[in-house]
């Protein structure tokens, strides 16, 4: 429980820390004339769908969660820290008589972006972590992974201070031994979560 915990709070803490007093000034996405206005903290929910492989055995499953940062922006340039956590039901498809589920993903990330107009796309890369199951005849191994996750991701303003987003994210995890009879069995895992969101930007 408090590994979980800790797993939860750590991007959240690394953005935290690198946003200083920069929520005083509400409004700050832009949608009048000119390029858009991305800086600032920015807050929201994520809901979409995980896709990936755990060994040799397909994974799949919804995935949802929140994610925090904050922006710097130089005219249409954007850059920046985030933090995610996701929560989910991803589960293993055919594996025999063993199964394998992963519960909860967790990033924290740096973020570089150009704005086309209103829309920013831009990409994303930091470490990751994972919370992960293996089961066989009734026993059961858990394991915390660590790995990166990267990917891409488009944003677009749709009032003052909120905006609608779209992400595709791959987290690739190193190895982990599961130790369940007859015999421990190593298992490299890698997740694709593809997901909409909205940002609350201050």
């Amino acid at each position: 429980m408090s590994r979980r915990f800790a797993l939860w709070l750590s991007p959240l803490l690394v953005v935290f820390g690198a946003t200083g007093a920069g929520a005083a000034d509400l409004f700050r996405t832009d949608t009048g004339p000119g390029v858009a206005d991305f800086s600032g903290v920015e807050i929201g929910p994520d809901i979409g769908v995980a896709l990936g492989t755990a060994g040799s055995a397909n994974i799949s499953g919804p995935a949802g969660g929140a994610h925090v940062g904050y922006n710097f922006q130089a005219s249409r340039i954007v850059g920046g820290v985030e933090g995610d956590v996701t929560f989910g039901s991803i589960r293993s498809g055919s594996f025999g008589s063993a199964s394998f589920s992963q519960d909860f993903l967790s990033s924290a990330r740096v973020k570089g972006g150009y704005v086309f107009g209103n829309l920013l796309a831009y990409g994303t890369l930091g470490p990751a972590w994972s919370t992960t199951d293996y089961k066989y005849l009734g026993d059961s191994s858990g394991q915390t992974v660590k790995g990166l996750a990267f990917g891409i991701g488009a944003e677009y303003p749709i009032t003052r201070n909120v905006s609608l987003r779209a992400e595709l994210l791959r987290y690739n995890f190193e190895g982990a031994t599961y130790v369940v009879p007859p015999s421990p069995q190593s298992l490299t895992t890698s997740t694709n979560v593809a997901r909409i969101g909205a940002s609350v930007h201050f």
